[in-house]
């Protein structure tokens, strides 16, 4: 037997070309995908970091922040828990709540979030509708104490009642948040009817 061999040919040189700019365009792709991948990791540490604040005063140098808390804030956070845990209506109610538990004592929290079961549970049950409007707020240092007097509206059934509200707050000074900028913790409330 004869043994012959074949003769394999190779590609045409137009096609090796075009299979050569294939694996280019490949691997291009894949480099900038890789690319995309790390900066997009990149774009996610920065958001969750959050920006770097500095604060600079009239000449332009790094100001001094006061850390001390005076009342006008107390007061301002004051109002801002009574925006949440008092102005709501059947289908708000769970998420003001959930908004009212950052400015309570974070110890005190679970509590809190079953004191206000029984809330939610019967305004959602009778589709009541409350708005406060405080219009006298006292803090007092000294015992850590806020004094509200306030309006407020209820209205389920068709019915609407306005009366006078006391409330009173004992509060105390923790870490400031993005969430709660005051650094004012609720770890007490007794509400009643006003004087």
């Amino acid at each position: 037997m004869d043994s012959k061999s074949l003769n394999i040919r190779s590609y045409p040189k137009l096609i090796q070309e075009f299979a050569n700019e294939n694996f280019n365009l490949k691997a291009l792709c894949g480099a900038l995908l890789g690319l995309m991948f790390i900066l997009l990791i990149l774009v996610v540490y920065l958001v969750k970091k959050g920006p770097d604040v500095i604060a600079l005063d009239a000449n332009g140098q790094i100001a001094k922040v006061e850390t001390r808390i005076t009342d006008v804030q107390v007061r301002e956070a004051a109002e801002n828990y009574i925006s949440y845990r008092y102005q709501w209506n059947s289908e708000t109610i769970s998420s003001q709540l959930k908004k009212a538990e950052l400015f309570i004592d974070p110890i005190l929290v679970t509590a809190y979030r079953k004191s206000m079961l029984d809330v939610q549970k019967f305004v959602k049950e009778k589709k009541v509708k409350q708005k406060v409007y405080p219009y006298d707020v006292k803090v007092d240092f000294k015992e850590k104490k806020i004094t509200v007097i306030a309006d407020r509206i209820t209205e389920f059934d068709n019915l609407k009642a306005a009366t006078a509200m006391r409330l009173v707050l004992s509060f105390g000074i923790g870490d400031r948040t993005s969430i709660n900028p005051w650094g004012v913790y609720i770890n007490k409330e007794a509400e009643g009817a006003a004087e």
